[in-house]
């Protein structure tokens, strides 16, 4: 058996966790999708830590190699929570998008001939010999389309606002020179020009007649940002659909794009992202692969419309309905199953036999502890067992030989029922007083009569506690100085 040594967390394709038949299922809708069928959502859904971008990197995976045997598909993966920062999100994707295109298309020989080929019996026309004499007008096209995208960007946001003086009115010029605000023209935004004015106008005691017409050349020069936005938006969609038209279906290409790590970003951004997707990608040949917590988008429709939400009678119907908003998006949803006990126990196996100084009977011990305390999340999983290594070491190295089943015991309560951990951190001594209720023994610390509210709280708690404190071995087997040690140990991986 392979061992492993733990503490990494990133994503994986190899199949630990039980998602290979998953994934090869969701690859074949990809793969099998017609175009017909296009444009398709796949909705891959899951909690923080669920190991949604795992089996995403195992659909991709296949189709990003070179050698793939099926080049009509071209995957596209697009981090979203490396762009967050980026004031227009849905902007970074559709830069990403056109990107990929250009390399794995004019870079890629086979579907270079394929596209050039499809064009020219388009036209009516023979394709060349040597598809690589269509790269320049290919790339001119691509490049024309980055340049109408760059020409959305609001002016506000990248350039000057050169203010029309005429519309101004002369007067309003000339007192404009009088106040100093001759380099008004260079100032960045519409607001920081009422700024610059409001700044400047204390003391000169100008007219009403000079204030309106300040006024009404910025309202104009307003209108005129947002007018000529909307046009060159317009145009970038227009020219974008023709080419996925044209790249895509006409060449009988499917580009999918995965996008990941878009419930990491705000939610209002990501909502911007899903909004992009069927604004843009509406056209045949696009199939988009989202690995997204549903609660983190619902979330972000009720950030957009907060504003509905606060102005409108609270008897009014909210605009959107959260869950039908995705379901209008996704047409494959998929939500990912928790862990099975027998994948977790697999995955400790795994990695015990890389723990130093653990016999065969302790890493069973600490395998059946952690299987059925653990939540069944994949990362939960992997922090938990790194704790755990953490503290063996720690017990170790102070010359301790605290069993390492107890060790992962408390690892489990600590990393998966905090409350809990919380009053031990505070009183080490009921770890005695839990085990008790639990095994059913009368007693608590010293043989005194077990409160009855700690009674109630652990009936409360998740029968995974139960389960895992009904196993050998005993908190009851530690004298109060090594509890008091154990726990205190634990502090040291104590969040917050």
């Amino acid at each position: 058996m392979s061992t492993h040594s733990g503490f990494g967390d990133l994503p994986t394709i190899q199949d630990e966790l039980g998602f290979g038949p998953s994934a090869v299922a969701l690859a074949e809708i990809v793969q099998g999708a017609h175009l017909d069928d296009t444009p398709l959502t796949i909705g891959i859904y899951g909690p923080w830590g669920s190991g949604k971008t795992s089996i995403m990197k195992m659909i991709y995976q296949p189709f990003d190699d070179p050698d793939a045997p099926h080049p009509e598909v071209i995957p596209i993966w697009f981090d979203a929570w490396r762009y967050a920062q980026s004031e227009a999100l849905w902007r970074a994707l559709l830069i990403s998008v056109i990107a990929e295109i250009r390399k794995r298309v004019l870079g890629n020989e086979h579907r270079l001939r394929t596209l050039v080929g499809a064009r020219a019996r388009k036209a009516g026309e023979v394709p060349p010999a040597d598809p690589k004499t269509k790269c320049g007008e290919l790339e001119q096209q691509l490049d024309d389309l980055l340049a109408s995208l760059y020409q959305t960007v609001e002016r506000e946001e990248v350039g000057s606002l050169a203010l029309d003086w005429g519309e101004a009115g002369k007067a309003t010029a000339r007192t404009a020179i009088r106040m100093g605000l001759s380099a008004l023209p260079f100032v960045g935004t519409v607001s920081d020009a009422l700024g610059a004015i409001g700044k400047a106008v204390q003391g000169e005691g100008l007219k009403r007649e000079e204030l309106e017409g300040f006024a009404k050349a910025l309202r104009r020069e307003r209108s005129k940002v947002y007018s000529e936005q909307v046009r060159s938006l317009e145009q970038f969609y227009r020219q974008f659909h023709d080419l996925i038209e044209a790249w895509a279906a006409q060449a009988g290409f499917r580009l999918v794009i995965f996008i990941d790590d878009l419930d990491r970003c705000l939610p209002e951004q990501a909502i911007g992202v899903l909004e992009a997707i069927k604004v843009f990608f509406d056209a045949k040949g696009c199939i988009f692969v989202l690995g997204v917590d549903r609660e983190i988008i619902e979330r972000g429709i009720r950030v957009r419309y907060k504003e509905f939400a606060l102005t409108e009678k609270v008897t009014e119907p909210f605009p959107v309905a959260e869950r039908d908003y995705l379901e209008k998006i996704v047409q494959v949803p998929f939500t990912l199953p928790p862990l099975a006990a027998d994948t977790i126990s697999t995955f400790l196996q795994k990695r015990l036999p890389g723990v130093s100084d653990l016999s065969e009977v302790e890493r069973t011990q600490v395998a059946s502890a952690m299987t059925a305390g653990l939540l069944r999340n994949p990362r939960k999983v992997k922090r938990s067992f790194n704790i755990f290594r953490l503290h063996l070491m720690l017990d170790r190295a102070h010359q301790r030989r605290t069993p390492a089943g107890l060790i992962a015991k408390l690892t489990v309560i600590q990393t998966s029922f905090t409350q809990l951990y919380e009053q031990i951190a505070r009183e080490p001594l009921l770890l005695r007083s839990i085990e008790a209720i639990v095994r059913g023994m009368p007693g608590g610390v010293g043989g005194s009569p077990i409160p009855t509210t700690l009674r109630e709280e652990v009936g409360q708690q998740d029968e995974r506690l139960r389960k895992m404190l009904q196993h050998e071995p005993w908190f009851a087997e530690l004298d109060e100085n090594q509890i008091h040690e154990l726990v205190y140990q634990s502090r040291v991986s104590q969040q917050g």
